[in-house]
């Protein structure tokens, strides 16, 4: 199953879950600007909230995710939201104010760790072994929206909740909403970072939470002002991320959401670039903020944020310029070094040989007949052989040798602290090696693939490089025009020795 296949017919999924959503938002806009009575309006708000619930458990039911659990604990927490949505708002218009109001908070924290449980389990699934780069920007965003979360709202509440008449269960309530928002926020952002298909399913969830805890983060500042009134603006607000969490649950995507990611985050997009630079910028935002708004400086936090901030990019470049070093160097088809990278160390093991005697011996092999293969199967058989020769030459040389591809359908290893005569084993092994096992080159084909070899040695045939390459290469072409599928080497020079003096 592919992605295009998930997209072609969009209509077929966001008809009904759309116009319900839209329907909600504006009956409950009717109910308020109508003066309906609070029954009304409130049954309507807490329906929106609730409507996530049943969207993903439609959607599990319908698209069957391997990874369900993740799902129902993100739609139990959204149903305890929606609990206490009923508890503050419709149990009151019903029934009269509730006996013990603390009872409120009860279910709006517990959504906190479930939703925070089903994230952090599709984080595990889809970015097994955080791969550093998605790691290093989930960091820099998480750094930088922690900053702006305390100094604007988790440090005001602090303050705000400090008096010594303030029983410390209150304290302790009312800073876990901000904290709980930004960890939810945060594991979002590690989610939508951590590289993988880009998903519908997952920028929906995105804009959920973004709604979600910007919502949540706009209510905290009401309260720090003394205003304690939801208003239409939130409620429609909240009732909106509701209806982002429930597309997300039933976009047929869904059920891919938990499933191992194909990218590790290495390659750096304009888009991500762009969320990064925004992010590093916070951090001398705020301060500037708090400077025009007269507000209370935090000069030592935004300071040390932005050392971390700066170590954190100078380590994403970091392994930006390593990765991109690495692509030059490696082969795109085969996994082997390329030629660049292996004329490279060939400059300093000659170096080395002729400055200390040691041997360094090369050898350069070409695929027999490869352009009949092309012709005859196809270019994609033919990739299929070259990959298949260069794992059983990986496979069969020592953790210490190089093993590159050189050209279209030829092949080098280099051989240090070898010798001549150790290298016709080697040579030799290699030859027989991709000869004795056929390659599949489609489900129903296996061909015969040999190759031509020629060899030679520093410093015993030759000093440069230029000089061991030109040799091994006149020796390759050597077997190719006695047949093929053989070795050729050069002789070697016998050993001079001083003549004694008289």
């Amino acid at each position: 199953m592919t992605l295009i296949s998930l997209g072609h017919r969009p209509t077929a999924w966001i008809r009904w879950p759309v116009l319900a959503g839209v329907s909600l938002i504006l009956a409950h806009l009717g109910a308020v600007l109508s003066g309906a009575p609070p029954v009304v309006t409130e049954a309507v708000f807490v329906a929106g909230t609730a409507s996530a619930v049943l969207a993903i458990w439609l959607g599990l039911r319908q698209h069957r995710p391997v990874a369900r659990l993740p799902w129902v604990l993100i739609a139990a927490g959204a149903g305890l939201n929606s609990v206490g949505d009923f508890l503050l708002t419709l149990y009151p218009a019903l029934f009269g104010p509730l006996p013990e109001m603390q009872w409120v908070n009860l279910p709006y924290l517990l959504r906190f760790p479930l939703i925070a449980a089903g994230l952090i389990m599709l984080i595990r699934r889809r970015i097994p072994g955080r791969p550093l780069p998605a790691i290093i920007d989930s960091a820099i965003v998480a750094v930088s929206v922690s900053l702006v979360s305390w100094v604007f709202v988790i440090d005001p509440v602090r303050r705000a909740m400090s008096g010594a008449a303030t029983p410390l269960l209150l304290v302790i309530e009312s800073m876990a909403y901000p904290v709980g928002d930004l960890l939810l926020l945060v594991l979002g952002l590690s989610l939508m970072l951590g590289g993988g298909l880009n998903l519908p399913s997952l920028r929906l969830f995105g804009v959920y939470l973004l709604v979600y805890c910007g919502a949540d983060t706009w209510y905290t500042i009401q309260l720090l002002h003394g205003r304690y009134d939801y208003g239409w603006g939130l409620e429609a607000s909240w009732i909106a991320a509701a209806v982002l969490l429930g597309l997300a649950g039933t976009h047929p995507s869904m059920r891919l959401l938990g499933e191992r990611g194909v990218t590790s985050g290495e390659t750096v997009s304009v888009g991500r670039l762009a969320l990064l630079a925004g992010a590093a910028m916070l951090a001398p935002l705020t301060l500037a903020v708090q400077h025009l708004t007269g507000g209370r400086p935090h000069v030592l936090l935004v300071a040390g944020c932005c050392a971390v901030l700066f170590l954190l990019v100078v380590a994403r470049l970091a392994g930006q310029v390593q990765e991109q070093r690495r692509a030059a160097i490696t082969d795109t088809l085969t996994g082997l070094h390329t030629r660049r990278y292996l004329n490279e160390i060939l400059g300093t093991e000659c170096a080395r040989a002729n400055r200390g005697g040691e041997p360094l011996s090369m050898i350069l092999l070409d695929v027999d007949h490869f352009k009949r293969v092309n012709d005859t199967y196809g270019h994609t058989a033919g990739d299929r052989v070259l990959a298949e020769i260069a794992n059983r030459l990986r496979a069969s040389v020592r953790d210490g040798d190089i093993v590159a591809r050189y050209g279209g359908e030829e092949f080098a290893v280099l051989l240090p602290r070898t010798s001549h005569t150790a290298a016709v084993t080697t040579a030799e092994r290699l030859r027989v090696e991709i000869m004795r096992t056929g390659v599949v080159i489609s489900p129903t084909e296996v061909i015969t693939v040999t190759v031509s070899l020629g060899l030679a040695t520093v410093p015993t045939q030759a000093e440069t490089p230029d000089d061991l390459v030109n040799l091994a290469d006149k020796l390759l072409y050597e077997s190719k025009s006695a047949g093929r599928n053989r070795l050729t080497t050069a002789a070697i020079p016998p050993a001079t020795h001083p003549v004694p003096s008289a």
